[in-house]
């Protein structure tokens, strides 16, 4: 039996890999639902709640908040456990977070207070699936074939984020904010479909391998600070992730409240 890993499979073309496909197909469903989630929920914030300045910029804030400080623990929860079990589990919880949004509108009973735990949870949820999906990847074509997928990932992810987008504001229009977020929620239950039907198997350490977390975590942070070019890397990333988040949160003031 061929796997993903046997020197025959090397010069293969990335897309004859069953499970490099539905991984990509899921993960780039996931960003694209994200993406419908921005902007529906800044139309809904500004527009249906009536938020502020300072309202907007907590709900971006929180959402961004479970990334920064769990994304060490996520890493070291991927080394240690079944990534797909992960990758699963953080689309079900971000799907189950986003339905009450519009569940809650439609009864009326929809608040700031309730958006700005909806964004922390799917900000938990979203920072521990990926790390599993990223830790993944590796598993699923030949090691000479990890550069290539990498640059597909990133170049479908950016069609379907801009995809994403134009669809999250065509959807705001026909359907309103809160069931435009319905777009989201199927994204992620097809996201965690196309995961489920992985069928690669994963290497797994038996509990008695596994050392404390806390050692593994402080062992990940000496390891990125320890190169140079990790430590670049990570603060290029954080600095694009402050850029983004404050520029989300000013287009939807500024575009949407009225002059």
């Amino acid at each position: 039996m061929t796997t993903a890993h046997d020197p025959s499979t090397a010069s293969a073309s990335l897309w004859r890999h069953r499970d490099f496909r539905r991984y990509l197909t899921g993960q780039s469903a996931s960003v694209a639902g994200s993406s419908i989630s921005t902007v529906a929920l800044s139309v809904l914030a500004v527009n249906g709640l009536d938020a502020t300045t300072s309202q907007v910029s907590a709900i971006a804030f929180l959402g961004q908040l479970p990334p920064a400080l769990l994304a060490l623990t996520a890493g070291a929860f991927a080394d240690r456990y079944a990534k797909r079990t992960l990758m699963i589990t953080g689309d079900l919880v971000s799907a189950a977070a986003l339905a009450t949004v519009p569940v809650a509108a439609a009864t009326g009973t929809l608040t700031l207070g309730h958006l700005m735990a909806v964004a922390t949870v799917q900000g938990a949820a979203g920072v521990v699936h990926d790390a599993a999906a990223i830790s993944l990847l590796p598993s699923l074509v030949d090691r000479s074939l990890i550069q290539r997928g990498n640059s597909r990932v990133g170049a479908l992810f950016a069609v379907s984020a801009t995809g994403g987008s134009s669809l999250g504001a065509a959807l705001t229009a026909l359907l309103g904010p809160a069931r435009a977020l319905l777009g989201d929620v199927a994204s992620y239950l097809f996201s965690a479909w196309c995961t489920a039907r992985i069928q690669t198997r994963e290497s797994v350490p038996p509990p008695a391998a596994r050392r404390r977390l806390r050692t593994e975590i402080s062992e990940g942070w000496r390891y990125v600070h320890g190169d140079h070019r990790l430590a670049v890397l990570t603060w290029v990333n954080a600095t694009t992730s402050l850029a983004l988040a404050i520029l989300n949160t000013l287009w939807a003031l500024y575009l949407l409240v009225p002059a």
